[in-house]
């Protein structure tokens, strides 16, 4: 069973090591992403204390991969919504002065503010078992069956929103704010 925790009342222990999902740094990031601000409040609460104590935030490739992808199709979706773009997102959007703003946006926020509070994580896929994460996939996505797993490798404690982590048992801890999760539902 996980160990989930409700992300407002935990108190950060010196020498924790948190893995931040996409969702979270997209509430904190992403400007467009018209995210509740309660929600977003509770996060950033977390990440305050996190940082006050000798803890370290953790970010893999596949986490910037994530974020980047879905800050664009977001960007994306939103323009092509308002007509502003035609519907084609490597055609169109892509050859974009928006798309081209957006990635600015994007390479700012990455090298001045992410990666001032993360430190870069080697994503161990040569320790972890492909066969085990694949074997989570009929439950949730590839990337949260991974991170599971690199989470239990490293003993990290995985702060997210999203229900699907309720999905996968493999003894991690999870900090959330979600009241899916919270509940075991």
């Amino acid at each position: 069973m996980n160990n989930v925790i409700d992300v407002e009342t935990y108190v950060p222990q010196d020498r924790d090591k948190y893995f931040f999902d996409a969702n979270i740094w997209l509430y904190f990031y992403c400007p467009i992403g018209n995210y509740n601000k309660n929600t977003i409040s509770k996060y950033d609460g977390f990440l305050k204390r996190a940082l006050s104590n000798e803890t370290t935030i953790y970010v893999s490739s596949l986490i910037a991969s994530e974020v980047i992808n879905a800050w664009l199709r977001l960007d994306f979706n939103i323009l092509k919504r308002n007509k502003t773009v035609k519907n084609h997102y490597k055609h169109h959007y892509r050859a974009s002065t928006y798309y081209h703003s957006t990635v600015k946006d994007i390479k700012a926020v990455f090298n001045t503010q992410l990666m001032k509070i993360s430190t870069p994580l080697d994503d161990r896929f040569t320790e972890i078992s492909l066969p085990d994460v694949l074997s989570g996939l009929d439950k949730t996505d590839f990337n949260d069956c991974y991170y599971h797993h690199l989470a239990k490798l490293d003993n990290l404690l995985i702060v997210t929103n999203d229900a699907d982590f309720a999905e996968l048992d493999t003894r991690i801890s999870i900090l959330t704010a979600n009241q899916k999760l919270l509940n075991g539902n």
